[in-house]
């Protein structure tokens, strides 16, 4: 049996998409990010510690979790706490450069399997109007970055994985669960 450790449905769509049946048990714990490993290592640990979590319950499962982040010039933009924050992001990442991280893990029995991808995003030049009338949606509230690529025209092109940006990069799983031993 496969498991997925995140309540997101669209680590649920793309997971869907790649054919593979699961069930849904989110981690709970707050994450935790250790900075003094680096950006890619607690990305890793945050990744392995939901999919610990998890495997309590299901100690013969495969375990699947994830984590993304966005990054502007090494900080971390989280999911906003406020529509204002939500604007603030918009702006700061408006005909600009960022990079999206997902750190991935895969537990199965002794075997732990770890990866971060990261996709740079270029944002076009954003107006006043279009930040507001995206914010006004709601539709950030939930998204580091306080964006969602799948539901907005902010994004002039990407280099890397589109599904990454999503949150979960499709051909990083697969790879890895050709590598889970059965």
């Amino acid at each position: 049996m496969i498991v997925l450790a995140s309540k997101s449905p669209r680590r649920k769509e793309i997971l869907k998409a790649l054919g593979y049946d699961f069930i849904v048990c989110p981690a709970l714990k707050d994450e935790v990010f250790d900075l003094s490993l680096g950006l890619d290592e607690a990305l890793k640990k945050v990744a392995e510690s939901k999919a610990k979590e998890v495997r309590e319950f299901y100690l013969d499962s495969i375990i699947i979790s994830a984590d993304t982040i966005v990054c502007l010039d090494d900080k971390i933009l989280g999911k906003p706490k406020s529509e204002a924050e939500a604007v603030e992001t918009l702006k700061s990442l408006s005909n600009r450069k960022h990079q999206v991280k997902t750190g991935v893990c895969i537990i199965y029995k002794n075997q732990t399997f770890l990866h971060v991808e990261t996709t740079d995003v270029y944002f076009k030049k954003l107006s006043e109007q279009d930040i507001i009338s995206y914010v006004n949606s709601g539709k950030c509230m939930d998204k580091a970055g306080s964006y969602g690529i799948q539901e907005c025209d902010f994004v002039d092109h990407i280099e890397g994985d589109y599904t990454n940006v999503v949150g979960l990069p499709k051909h990083v799983v697969e790879t890895m669960m050709k590598d889970v031993a059965l």
